[in-house]
């Protein structure tokens, strides 16, 4: 058994930051907007992380539903799943999805999320693992409830000392954050995959708190429209449609960004694009850095001073890479291993697309981040 206490600093928390945004979502491609008097407003759906002890934590989040048990009230905040290396989101806040509300009370939160985990830690030994447990609001431990046919499991944070109560109100911006506090969580039997288990923690906390520390925002989506010359683009992301200003970027710590764009628009690669805040309500993002982001599996690595590899994400469309330093690796990165990788320049000179990060996943493994 693994226990990770914080004086060891092996712990990380999981957090959904939820904004209900109300009137304010005007003209972001998100459907009809609510109307004074409408009853209704719109949820906005982050994920985040803290400190993590592990270089990676990938897990499916399915389904968050925000409940009146009294009245039987439900809105749907996330229907679509949304696999994610947690450990990628420190200090990030990252968009998942767009959402319609009733307004009033809400008494409970529903997460769904796969039971299946994969884990890589700092010595890059890696586990598959099960969400088995949780900790409920009042300190009890419980087992989560799964499908058998699909593995999905569900737990509730309800109202006590974590607190899953939700208010919605017209005309307003309702900030909510759902901190998976798993500072003092177990991981049993890491290495074994027919047994590694872990316990979850759920609790609420204010999206004021969640900021607090200076927290960016990040949203993958697809690039549409790239006026180089005014260096603005569209991104399509999970209902909405930004327009991304990335006249801020300093190009000698992007090279050649507009190249990387032109390959993202031209081979339909997605991006991520980080920034201070994403202004939901009009549309609008001031970047302060861009990724390409490309899953496949490489050939040809070549170690220092080479750095080069070649990664085959699309069938006859190879990109040609440099992992030099600064770039983060993840993994045993060798021939044949399946990789997400993130590219933020291009070295017109050599032809190398340059890589910021590779992770090694298991084979077929995609994340959204």
């Amino acid at each position: 058994m693994l226990v990770f206490r914080p004086e060891r600093t092996e712990s990380f928390i999981i957090s959904l930051l939820i904004a209900s945004l109300l009137l304010l979502s005007c003209g972001v491609g998100a459907g009809p907007d609510p109307q004074p008097g409408s009853g209704k407003g719109k949820v906005s759906l982050f994920i985040t992380d803290n400190i993590s002890f592990y270089k990676q934590v990938v897990s499916t989040i399915t389904g968050v539903r925000l409940v009146n048990s009294g009245t039987g009230g439900v809105c749907e905040v996330m229907v679509d799943p949304l696999t994610l290396d947690i450990a990628n989101l420190t200090n990030l806040a990252h968009y998942a999805s767009l959402a319609e509300c009733p307004d009033g009370r809400y008494n409970r939160i529903d997460i769904d999320v796969r039971k299946g985990a994969f884990l890589m830690d700092q010595l890059d030994a890696t586990s598959a693992c099960s969400f088995t447990s949780y900790i409920d609001e009042v300190g009890n431990l419980k087992p989560l409830t799964c499908d058998q046919g699909t593995d999905i499991c569900s737990f509730s944070i309800r109202g006590g000392s974590r607190d899953g109560s939700v208010t919605v109100q017209e005309d307003r911006y309702n900030d909510l954050g759902i901190d998976f506090d798993l500072k003092e969580f177990r991981v049993d039997d890491f290495g074994d995959p027919a047994d590694c288990s872990v316990t979850l923690v759920a609790a609420v906390v204010s999206a004021a708190d969640m900021n607090s520390s200076g927290r960016s925002h990040e949203v993958t989506g697809t690039v549409r429209d790239l006026a180089s010359g005014a260096r603005t683009f569209t991104l399509l992301a999970g209902g909405l449609s930004l327009t991304v200003d990335y006249s801020g970027i300093n190009p000698a710590l992007q090279n050649n960004i507009d190249d990387l764009l032109l390959a993202a628009q031209s081979d339909g690669y997605p991006v991520i694009v980080q920034t201070g805040g994403i202004a939901i309500e009009t549309g609008a993002i001031a970047a302060n850095r861009i990724f390409m982001k490309a899953p496949g599996t490489v050939s040809g690595v070549q170690d220092q001073p080479q750095w080069l590899f070649t990664l085959v994400s699309q069938p006859d469309k190879p990109i040609a890479g440099s992992y030099k330093p600064p770039a983060v690796v993840e993994g045993t990165f060798v021939d044949g291993a399946w990789v997400n990788v993130r590219f933020d320049g291009y070295d017109a000179a050599a032809e190398k697309y340059l890589a910021a990060s590779v992770e090694v996943l298991p084979a077929g493994m995609i994340i959204d981040d």
